[in-house]
């Protein structure tokens, strides 16, 4: 199943997962908070406009969760394409990659709406396989990512 999300980001377009080891990371980094609620924290700040998510401001999100969130996204997600050529993604270049692209280099709005894609992607996109008895096992589509 697919809970990876691949967005425009910095100076290319960059793959951001949530593997095991980095949602743990993230959430140790953020003083044990569960990954749940840095999501909510994040969407009270969102909003719709049509088909487009849009930061309305407020919310309880800091952003110490949009900075981590992006960081373990770019760690976990290891893949960049910049000017046509994949390259990798370690944790040093993800640090400097958020120190440099996201608040207070960026507004923070961006930051924010990147961060919840990454938690909407791990939290939600996953499906679970059903048995029916007498057929071979059947997965659901997964989720269109927001």
């Amino acid at each position: 199943m697919e809970t990876s999300v691949t967005l425009p980001f910095a100076d290319g377009t960059y793959r951001f997962w949530l593997g095991l080891p980095q949602w743990v990371g993230l959430e140790r980094s953020r003083g044990d908070t569960s990954l749940l609620t840095i999501e909510e924290r994040l969407r009270t700040s969102i909003g719709a406009n049509g088909e487009e998510y849009v930061f309305l401001g407020g919310g309880g999100a800091m952003l110490k969760d949009v900075c981590e969130t992006i960081r373990f996204g770019l760690i976990g997600g290891n893949s960049a394409m910049i000017n046509g050529e994949e390259r990798e993604v370690g944790p040093i270049r993800a640090q400097q990659l958020v120190e440099e692209y996201v608040c207070p280099a960026r507004p923070l709005e961006e930051g924010v709406l990147i961060a919840w894609r990454i938690l909407h992607a791990a939290i939600y996109t996953v499906q679970l396989k059903k048995k029916v008895a007498g057929s071979p096992e059947s997965e659901s589509p997964p989720a269109k990512a927001r």
